[in-house]
């Protein structure tokens, strides 16, 4: 039996690349493009109409941006794999981007076939990330330092703190009900010896 096409959504505020990239995924058998969005919020909304098996989402858009989209359909559809796609290496949006919910994160000076085969891995549940920003993000997690008295989730929670999530916020991307983020954010000012979220932050 014949495997079905990816189906692929592009969001990406260049016609001329969203032409480019729809012209090379759909000369492939393996890919179709099923739809083409110029901003965020057009993406959520063709998410819902078309529903794709995996989106390629630009970071930065003048008509929404890609980050908020993607924690958006993050919350709603958790198993949907969005792989941005941007020409940003700033340290900041990797991470937003990650912290959004994102699977992977390309330069869309990715070659060819390393975006084929990370298209692949997100369908498969996998997680990808352009070779050049590896070392990058390792770096970015070893600044934590081993001994924190955080636990892993706490740790999480404050990283979304300093990314100025709200409560609510944190809740709806982590699944939990807000008391319970209430209660952690309690236990990280009282690990961290601090009296509100700016202090706490402060130890990132």
């Amino acid at each position: 039996m014949t495997t079905p096409p990816l189906r692929v959504l592009i969001a990406d505020d260049h016609s001329l690349f969203r032409r480019g990239l729809t012209s090379l995924l759909d000369e492939t058998a393996e890919f179709t493009v099923v739809g083409a969005a110029s901003s965020g919020p057009e993406a959520v909304k063709l998410v819902a109409d078309l529903h794709p098996d995996v989106v390629l989402m630009d970071v930065h858009m003048p008509g929404g941006d890609g980050v908020d989209a993607v924690r958006e359909l993050h919350q709603t559809l958790p198993n949907l794999p969005v792989i941005m796609l941007t020409v940003s290496e700033n340290d900041a949006d990797l991470l937003k981007a990650i912290r959004a919910g994102a699977r992977g994160y390309f330069l869309k000076n990715v070659e060819t076939e390393e975006l084929f085969a990370g298209l692949r891995r997100v369908a498969s549940g996998q997680a990808v990330l352009d070779a050049s920003l590896t070392a990058r993000l390792f770096e970015q997690v070893s600044n934590f330092s081993a001994d924190s008295p955080l636990s892993l989730r706490e740790t999480e929670i404050l990283q979304l703190i300093a990314a100025g999530r709200t409560n609510r916020e944190i809740a709806g991307q982590l699944v939990v009900s807000e008391n319970t983020i209430k209660t952690h954010v309690a236990r990280i000012l009282e690990k961290l010896d601090t009296n509100n979220r700016s202090e706490a932050v402060a130890h990132i």
